[in-house]
């Protein structure tokens, strides 16, 4: 047998069963991605805003406050991604 041979159950070198767990982790890497770019446009605006802001505006604590607790939440969004790319079987349900 070659490493491109088929048995029953599919191709002898486990390749199969690679592209189905792809396939089946597609969905929580497409929602880290939407979570990711949600972030980056929150930190962006915000530090555009901030940028604009005189320093004695009365809203300029809130905003630092929301560009901050966003880079966190993009932390966190990095630690889920190295996480989910470890884990050998995540199903749909579990994103």
């Amino acid at each position: 047998m070659t490493r491109n041979d088929y048995t029953d159950k599919g191709p002898v070198d486990g390749n199969a069963n690679q592209d189905s767990q792809r396939k089946r982790d597609q969905p929580c890497r497409d929602l880290i991605h939407e979570f990711t770019n949600a972030v980056t446009v929150l930190i962006g605006y915000s530090e555009l805003a901030l940028h604009e802001m005189e320093r004695s505006h009365p809203a300029r604590e809130w905003l630092e406050k929301i560009k901050n607790h966003t880079k966190q939440l993009a932390s966190l969004i990095r630690k889920l991604a190295a996480l989910s790319s470890r884990t050998k079987r995540v199903t749909n349900d579990e994103c």
